[in-house]
């Protein structure tokens, strides 16, 4: 269990440098939505990269399914967390190339989806991937990582962290509305579902939670 993201950092690190292989290690930081594992990951890419690494950073937020297929009026909490992102078309299109060769070139369009845009990856001689998103810790994908964390958070305060971001809902109405049919029970089926902390290597929690208790 970690509290620092240094600490985290370092075991990171010394996977690298016990490692048997020349292929870069594919490390997971998963968490419920607005948990915070973005700032995290970020933050532990850059200590990454000022020792001297070469660090990949994928988000799952730019492999989301198009907005009709995420946010359709008909999906159960259930079929969101099977449907809301594409998985298997990352890890085949991207993850998977990038860890047997160590670089590659190209983009994923995100025509359909909630903020429309194209994400380019161009990588090179990479030595850590570091994938961050919801539900990656499941069954099917968890021989893919050779290292996992959970970053522990509660609802309520991911709650108040997505409505801090402004482009997940114009409305606070809204936001909640979204978080409260779909983003929280599909959480709840996939710590249910998948054992997301009993399966993770490691689990991280902010300094300032541990200290409030």
């Amino acid at each position: 269990m970690f509290n620092n993201y240094a600490q985290l950092k370092s075991a990171i690190k010394e996977l690298h440098n016990n490692k048997e292989s020349t292929k870069a290690q594919v490390v997971a930081i998963s968490g419920i939505e607005g948990s915070g594992k973005r700032a995290l990951t970020e933050k532990i890419a850059a200590a990454l990269k000022l020792d001297g690494l070469n660090v990949a950073v994928i988000h799952t937020d730019d492999w989301e399914s198009s907005k009709n297929v995420r946010f359709n009026v008909m999906n159960s909490p259930e079929e969101y967390y099977l449907n809301a992102y594409r998985f298997d078309e990352m890890f085949e299109d991207l993850v998977l190339p990038l860890k047997l060769f160590g670089s590659i070139k190209t983009s994923v369009d995100l025509i359909d989806a909630e903020s429309p845009r194209k994400v380019e990856y161009n990588f090179d001689d990479i030595d850590i991937i570091l994938i961050e998103g919801v539900y990656l810790l499941q069954d099917a994908y968890l021989d893919l990582y050779d290292y996992s964390c959970w970053v522990k958070s509660n609802f309520e305060t991911a709650r108040k962290r997505l409505h801090e971001q402004v482009n997940i809902e114009e409305s606070q109405e809204a936001l909640v509305n979204l978080f409260e049919r779909l983003i929280k029970p599909a959480g709840q089926y996939h710590l249910y579902a998948d054992d997301p902390i009993g399966n993770s290597k490691s689990i991280y929690i902010e300094e300032a939670n541990v200290s409030n208790g």
